[in-house]
């Protein structure tokens, strides 16, 4: 009897192990093994047509988002390391399958299983390498998926300040009496904030804070209409004192009927003595109370860490922002919390700044006006409207090509610096990308309260400002950015009418105050002096006092008056309101 060897199906181990390197069973099916090729095939190609299907019915944005969840992200994690797994048996399985059909058999038949009589050593070291490729790759994808859970994590964790343990009194400033704080056995229900559905309109609360000190330097509210895409910004000075707090509440069972400190204590204080919700919650209630009525008013928040607002503006490579005016401080405390003063100086125009820079900028409590002279009045309104500026230049300025080249340093950098209660996935996230694309710079209005405010008149512009068919009041942007020196005389005698009227117009934003002099005669009524050519220096703020006075008419002028400011007898005014028997509390202007 004879017998016969068959020839051996010449195929490359390494080969085989590569095309499952590529996609599991493409090797198994190049080594002639198609039905072990098509169940090690079926399970990658049932989780490709899953995520493709969710891409397709979210869009690239909705699935970035969904992906983005951490409840989404722990997950993968675990998907990682089995498709690892996964990927590394077919790719060994490919290249012994592909050795053992190499090898010769006995007759007619070939047996799965055989060692072949000898072992390519640079076969192996292929191998080798296609599993250090794979295992490296997966390792990557880990690296990015532990990257991202972490920092949605931190990001959706509540900043809490490193308050002392509390006492039974805090003494929070000099010229305040101790206040106690009695331990709280029950508490008034926590007010309601209903989600965002995507067509109310929606409040967001921006919190610039001072990490190492512990306060909020920068808190305003963009209210945003979804239909118009219409943006108002609401900046209250951090100085404000007095905040009223809504009846029969939690903010009032705390403080009671005004909070007795500044409003940028506020955060820190609720979080050392546990206000249901800490900081976050105090802050949103009583900020929606102050310029809405209601408490429950504003859904969301924002909070940026100053430390880390540098690092995101270096990473992004810097900020291009346009000065109004020109700022000097010669006492600016810097931004390191060493104790050392600096001087600033930073020159009207166009200036590309980097993290301190832009930081220092936003922070300086100091302007100098164009026309030259100091200003104390409105040093805070100056301050708000650069902190609403620097804002608004990230969000036109991000540069996709800068943050993929810098995406892990931004990623950490944003981890340590934000922090919000808006909720992860596209149910929300996604129509706020789609309405932040519509925006446009012309759509967004900043309404600035100094810190002595009338919460009456600021509850009026807010009103106005959100209501339906409000337009963007460029008139009144105007005549605050023109910043004329604006001086109150009392001509009824009326104890404290010019204090009044001007505290009103302050709140608006106009740079008002009130007069020790009084005109020659009481009893008239109420006039609008323009002095030193005001109306052709200061068109803007001339029309708007006029409609926010309720005035018509030429305004009187007096071109050799020589009135000055209380506050800077160097600076010369601009206009005199005259008060008078048919005087009456100024009203926003529509919008």
């Amino acid at each position: 009897m004879t017998t016969t060897t068959s020839t051996p199906s010449r195929r490359s181990a390494f080969g085989a192990a590569f095309l499952s390197f590529l996609f599991p069973g493409l090797g198994q099916a190049y080594a002639g093994a198609y039905r072990r090729a098509l169940v090690l095939a079926v399970p990658p190609l049932i989780a490709i047509a899953i995520a493709i299907g969710l891409f397709l019915a979210n869009g690239l944005v909705d699935f970035g988002l969904w992906v983005g969840q951490t409840s989404v992200l722990g997950p993968l994690a675990i998907v990682n390391v089995v498709f690892l797994a996964y990927r590394a048996l077919a790719s060994v399985d490919a290249y012994r399958l592909a050795m053992e059909l190499s090898a010769p058999s006995g007759v007619g038949m070939r047996r799965i299983g055989r060692r072949p009589g000898q072992v390519d050593p640079l076969s192996i070291a292929g191998l080798g390498l296609i599993l250090v490729v794979l295992v490296s790759g997966h390792v990557i994808v880990g690296y990015w998926d532990l990257k991202f859970y972490n920092a949605a994590r931190d990001i959706h964790a509540p900043l809490v300040f490193d308050t002392s343990s509390p006492d039974a009194t805090i003494e929070p400033g000099p010229t305040e009496p101790p206040i106690s704080f009695p331990p709280q056995q029950t508490f008034f229900p926590a007010p309601t904030i209903k989600p965002w559905t995507g067509t109310d309109r929606l409040n967001i609360l921006l919190i610039g804070a001072d990490n190492a000190a512990g306060l909020t330097d920068t808190m305003m509210v963009a209210s945003i209409d979804p239909v118009s895409h219409q943006v108002a910004m609401f900046s209250v000075q951090r100085d404000t004192v007095g905040l009223p707090l809504p009846p029969r509440s939690q903010l009032s069972q705390f403080w009671g009927t005004n909070f007795p400190w500044k409003l940028n204590e506020m955060y820190k204080d609720a979080d050392r003595y546990k206000y249901p919700g800490g900081g976050v919650a105090a802050l949103k209630q009583a900020m929606a109370y102050t310029l809405f009525g209601n408490q429950n008013a504003i859904q969301y928040y924002v909070l940026v860490g100053f430390d880390g607002f540098q690092n995101v503006i270096d990473t992004l490579g810097g900020v291009t922002i346009n000065v109004p005016a020109p700022l000097k401080d010669d006492g600016y405390p810097g931004n390191h919390s060493d104790g050392m003063h600096l001087r600033l100086y930073v020159p009207a125009g166009i200036q590309h700044m980097n993290g301190d820079q832009a930081l220092s900028y936003a922070r300086s409590r100091k302007v100098v006006k164009l026309g030259g002279g100091e200003s104390p009045l409105f040093n805070n309104y100056n301050r708000s409207a650069r902190q609403q500026q620097i804002l608004v230049a990230l969000e036109q300025q991000a540069n996709i090509n800068e943050i993929s080249s810098h995406l892990s340093d931004l990623v950490d950098a944003l981890s340590r610096t934000i922090h919000t209660d808006i909720p992860e996935g596209p149910d929300v996230l996604g129509p706020m990308v789609q309405i932040a694309k519509a925006i446009k710079p012309n759509d967004i209005r900043n309404y600035v309260f100094t810190a002595s405010p009338d919460f009456t008149a600021i509850r009026a512009t807010v009103k106005a400002a959100i209501a339906p068919g409000a337009k963007n009041p460029n008139e009144l942007q105007a005549a605050i950015d023109e910043d004329a020196p604006i001086v109150v005389e009392n001509g009824t005698g009326t104890s404290g009418q010019d204090t009044t009227l001007a505290t009103r117009l302050q709140t608006l934003g106009f740079n008002a105050q009130a007069s020790a002099d009084q005109p020659p005669e009481l009893g008239g009524t109420m006039k609008l002096l323009c002095v030193n050519g005001a109306e052709t220096q200061y068109p803007a703020t001339l029309a708007q006092l006029e409609q926010t006075l309720g005035l018509s008419g030429p305004p009187s002028t007096d071109a050799s008056a020589a009135v000055q400011t209380i506050s800077d007898p160097n600076e010369a005014v601009q206009f005199v309101i005259i008060t008078g028997t048919n005087s009456s509390s100024p009203t926003a202007p529509p919008g």
